[in-house]
């Protein structure tokens, strides 16, 4: 007799739309032992799928997480479906990372995916978002003001992820599974309204649905307009990234004028800085930083972007100082480990590069050990080629370098005196002259 309730034909019809999976293809389904997930495990097993149940205890919830492992556990192995599962200290890992228990849960359990994945040589991790997640996530964002990314909703396909039920509601799932006799868990933290999401889901929606009772698929419909505009938008501007955006060593260069320019400048600004963390609140007052002064920064947990003079310079955000270090050509580690060559020269004629990146130093006018350290406000020397001092502040000015190198600048100094700014000048008294017998040769790594 058909099932009233078959989900299989959409299944494998969203599927193939979305190119989520090929025939074949293993899959690493990621089970919480509810009903959206039980579904889904149940769909890739009846069209014969290779799938493996991977199951995520984040101890939040005590004995009822432990019967979530082990419900999945016994059912994957009653069906002979291949099973794996890791705990976590989801508290533990919030605390120690300043973020909420739902981020850290989230990290923990994308993080292990991907790992398994690779392991078990999975072409990808199914995650069993339904459409009602869908809706709820919009909501969300809507809220928080993510802009029109946000309001398209989840996407079938991110990366490795694949999200095969966003074509149907949770009711629809749980007759599913009524029809096809199989249990499922029911988390009780759904029901925690200190939860955005439990409150969209219990209180907000409801109310919507007493003002339009097909507010679900009207959103469902409004979320696949909003994709295709984003669609557009994401095109364009990987059409002009390569022209604005530069790789620099370990840094990014997004050309400042063209933006500030652009008709739609702040949408713009928004799709090329999205990528780095950079968002919400922060991109009016980078904007106008933009065409203030230069070298204002911003922060995020992963970033800096400084204002320069015709570029955000983007850097990955680095808190450590730098270290200091003793030099000693007796010890050729001390080198090794600060990131330094060297060797020394003894025959001549001696004729230095021409590479700010190399000193060439008169040993003899040197003490050992040298010191490497950061540079700091009171330090001054004496530009190879000038016959006065300078301070250092002064020099990097006028050589424009900006705040990010100027942070990470490393001298070297002997008995206090300066010898070199690394990568940019020597000292003129440490030079080599026609008086020089032996050369230190030093490089940066």
């Amino acid at each position: 007799m058909k099932m009233k309730n078959d989900l299989l034909p959409r299944f494998l019809e969203y599927s193939r739309k979305h190119s989520l999976f090929e025939a074949g293809d293993r899959i690493l389904a990621g089970v919480s032992g509810g009903a959206d997930s039980m579904a889904m495990l149940d769909l890739f097993t009846r069209i014969g799928q290779p799938v493996i149940a991977a199951h995520c205890n984040f101890s939040l919830r005590g004995q009822e997480s432990d019967g979530d492992e082990d419900f999945v556990r016994d059912f994957a192995v009653g069906h002979s479906i291949p099973f794996l599962s890791i705990r976590f200290d989801t508290q533990a890992v919030a605390a120690r990372e300043h973020i909420s228990v739902e981020m850290a849960a989230r990290k923990l359990r994308y993080e292990w995916f991907e790992s398994m994945r690779g392991e078990a040589g999975c072409t990808a991790i199914g995650i069993a978002h339904q459409a009602d997640d869908s809706v709820e996530t919009m909501l969300i964002n809507l809220i928080r003001g993510t802009g029109l990314r946000g309001l398209g909703g989840i996407q079938p396909v991110n990366g490795r992820i694949i999200r095969p039920l966003l074509f149907c509601c949770r009711s629809e799932i749980e007759h599913y599974l009524e029809d096809r006799e199989i249990p499922y868990r029911t988390d009780t933290s759904n029901l925690d309204m200190a939860i955005i999401r439990n409150r969209i889901r219990n209180r907000i929606l409801p109310e919507m649905e007493k003002i339009n009772p097909g507010i679900r698929s009207m959103l469902l419909e409004e979320q696949a307009i909003y994709r295709e505009v984003q669609a557009l938008i994401t095109s364009y501007v990987e059409g002009i990234r390569s022209d604005i955006q530069k790789p620099e060593g370990d840094r990014i260069k997004i050309d400042k004028h063209f933006i500030l320019e652009s008709e739609n400048r702040e949408l713009l600004l928004f799709e090329i800085l999205r990528d780095f963390g950079f968002a919400g609140r922060q991109l009016p007052a980078i904007l106008k930083a933009m065409s203030s002064t230069p070298g204002k920064i911003f922060t995020n947990r992963s970033h800096q972007l400084l204002i320069d003079r015709d570029n955000l310079i983007i850097a990955w955000e680095e808190n450590s100082p730098v270290q200091d270090s003793l030099l000693d050509p007796g010890d050729p580690g001390t080198f090794l480990q600060a990131g330094l060559d060297f060797r020394i020269l003894t025959e001549g004629p001696f004729l230095p590069p021409d590479d700010p990146e190399i000193a060439w130093l008169d040993i003899d006018s040197l003490v050992f050990p040298l010191l490497l350290r950061g540079w700091l406000p009171g330090d001054a020397f004496q530009p190879l080629g000038m016959s006065g001092k300078k301070k250092v502040s002064d020099f990097l000015i006028d050589q424009k370098i900006h705040r990010f190198d100027k942070n990470r600048l490393r001298i070297l100094t002997s008995q206090e005196q300066i010898v070199w700014l690394t990568g940019l000048r020597i000292d003129h008294r440490f030079r080599v002259t026609e008086k020089t017998l032996r050369v230190l040769e030093i490089s940066l790594d």
